[in-house]
């Protein structure tokens, strides 16, 4: 009889062994989906969005799907506090796309409504947090799990108006207007590096402790909430940008220096840096800006950033402070200016964006950019004032 010989190449060697694998994966992938998800979560000293989210999500990149659907409990992200009751888990009633389509923006001046009414939300049952123990056979894979697309909706059509944000107050920055500031130095992390070829310049990140310096005769009492800035050159008549990266809260002092806790952090934060004592923030509450006639007019005086384009969120600075009436919460457009063009036809009177007015000095201003229709505003662009909040 003859030999019969069988090749088996190395492809079909390697379907054996994921056929062999895919019955372990489908059976913890079916154990982690029925494994209850917890509806709310109760914060505990140490906790941040960020590991909140790890734990309870399987993802700690999806802690603004928290934030979101708790903006009525947490005014800041940064800033969570024990005790807090957090929603993890959205409603049954969320749509995935609105009910109705959205209208065309009007040719005419932009009307300011009132704020909606929002339904008041059902009370949260607190649920003890188990401490669940790794599952034989689960993985990676299995624990991860998906985004809630109907519950970051929901908050995001539930999330209240706000006319001014604690966050965006500390993180926009101003111009110096040639005053002498009270700078502090930041001499960065008391803990030494545990890898002796980091650079001290490395950044301090959230809950870091870390030394600062004050002016020369003044003391930091505990408590003290500290802005952590860098400055550079501003427009030509109003000092130094004064940019934030962080915020820090004095804990005490030890060996001639002051120590703190990084509380919030908006950039790079590190060594050499300058520290000021944070302005008093108040709320706006939630009534909006309402229309104003024959507002203020002035300029654009140039961008807290280096940007071509602008952009939603970005930071432009305006030459209107205080001694012109302006005041947080104030509402501009930034309008073209009617002009030839070389080769083309000339410009019209028209719209290039609105922006919202969150940090205020005596002769400037800062205002966070809320909808670009032009992206490209160059300093020496038109402001109007179109918006003023209720006194």
């Amino acid at each position: 009889m003859p030999r019969m010989t069988i090749f088996r190449s190395k492809f079909t060697a390697s379907l054996l062994v994921l056929g062999a694998l895919a019955g372990p994966l489908s059976a913890a992938g079916a154990q982690a989906a029925a494994r209850p998800t917890p509806t709310s979560y109760t914060v505990k000293a140490g906790d941040t969005m960020f590991s909140i989210a790890g734990r309870l999500l399987g993802d700690s990149f999806l802690w603004p799907q928290i934030y979101r659907l708790n903006t009525q409990v947490v005014e800041d992200p940064h800033w969570i506090y024990p005790g807090e009751v957090l929603v993890l888990v959205g409603g049954a009633d969320s749509r995935a796309v609105p009910a109705q389509d959205t209208p065309a923006p009007q040719a005419a001046d932009p009307i300011i409504t009132k704020p909606t009414v929002q339904p008041e939300r059902p009370a949260v049952v607190v649920e003890p947090e188990p401490d669940q123990e790794p599952v034989r056979g689960d993985t990676l894979f299995a624990r991860r799990r998906g985004l809630d697309a109907r519950a970051a909706l929901r908050g995001y059509r539930e999330q209240p108006y706000q006319a001014l944000r604690r966050g965006e107050f500390f993180s926009a920055g101003y111009l110096s207007e040639g005053q002498a500031l009270p700078f502090g130095t930041l001499r960065g992390e008391v803990t030494p590096p545990q890898i002796r070829n980091l650079s001290e310049r490395a950044a301090a990140g959230l809950y870091a402790v870390v030394a600062v310096l004050p002016p020369a005769g003044a003391k930091y009492q505990v408590n003290d909430s500290l802005l952590v800035v860098q400055t550079f050159d501003g427009p030509t008549g109003y000092g130094d940008i004064i940019y934030p990266t962080g915020m820090l809260r004095v804990t005490g002092e030890s060996g001639g220096q002051f120590v703190g806790t990084m509380v919030a952090v908006y950039g790079p934060v590190r060594s050499g840096q300058h520290v000021l004592p944070a302005e008093k923030f108040t709320s706006g509450g939630t009534s909006r800006a309402q229309p104003v006639a024959n507002g203020l007019v002035g300029v654009v005086l140039g961008q807290r950033e280096v940007r071509e384009l602008k952009h939603p969120q970005d930071y432009l600075y305006i030459n209107l402070g205080s001694k012109d009436g302006v005041a947080r919460g104030d509402v501009f457009e930034i309008r073209r200016d009617p002009a030839a063009r070389e080769g083309g036809p000339a410009s019209i009177d028209e719209l290039m964006a609105v922006i919202q007015v969150v940090h205020v000095r005596e002769h400037s201003a800062t205002a966070k950019v809320v909808t670009v229709v032009s992206p490209d505003i160059p300093p020496g662009s038109r402001v109007k004032q179109v918006g003023k909040l209720p006194s």
